[in-house]
């Protein structure tokens, strides 16, 4: 074999392969801008609760938020992260923004990013996909991302573009399934 061996992105694209958003946190697709604004933004109780997705051992719990947005307490094998989330409309689409807990003091040259998730809500189940790692990260190589983005130390794809940019591409990004990881179902437990 010649060469060496990049572990980091070695661990990284395996991960994105198969993880559930969120589970390896240098393989992500973020935002600087969110994804939503204020004539896109709805608040739907039907997605207060706790969901779980025993296939990846992850549990989310949702609870209203200040304003229009929820709380999010997401937890996997590596303990819990909070979040306070957004849901967007886009035509018919809906799309969770995720970033940070609100609220929290961040240290210096901290920037906090959104994560976009396309959402799709159906009585007790709710499907999550976010853009998938490894295309997003192919297609910014090779200058076809349409849209500006950048990479960080850890590989990270970082999109760039503001708000209304950024919604118009998420909007055609829905007819290009290959830029789409698979669907992951939760589904809310029994009260």
């Amino acid at each position: 074999m010649s060469g060496r061996w990049d572990l980091p992105r070695v661990v990284c694209r395996l991960a994105a392969a198969g993880a559930v958003l969120l589970s390896c946190q240098a393989c992500l697709v973020a935002s600087l801008h969110p994804a939503y604004d204020d004539a896109s933004i709805v608040f739907d109780e039907a997605l207060l609760g706790t969901w779980d997705n025993r296939e990846n051992e992850v549990r989310v719990v949702i609870s209203r938020g200040e304003w229009r947005s929820y709380h999010l307490a997401y937890t996997d094998r590596f303990g819990t992260t909070k979040f306070t989330g957004h849901v967007a409309t886009l035509g018919t689409a809906r799309f969770l923004n995720l970033r940070p807990e609100d609220g929290l003091e961040r240290p210096a040259f901290l920037v906090a990013a959104n994560g976009v998730l396309q959402l799709q809500i159906e009585g007790n189940q709710a499907r999550v996909r976010e853009p998938d790692y490894a295309v997003a990260t192919d297609r910014l190589r090779a200058g076809t991302l349409r849209i500006g983005a950048a990479t960080d130390l850890k590989q990270n794809v970082l999109i760039t573009a503001p708000t209304p940019r950024l919604r118009a591409w998420l909007a055609a990004s829905l007819r290009d399934e290959a830029l789409w990881a698979d669907w992951k179902t939760f589904v809310r437990s029994p009260q």
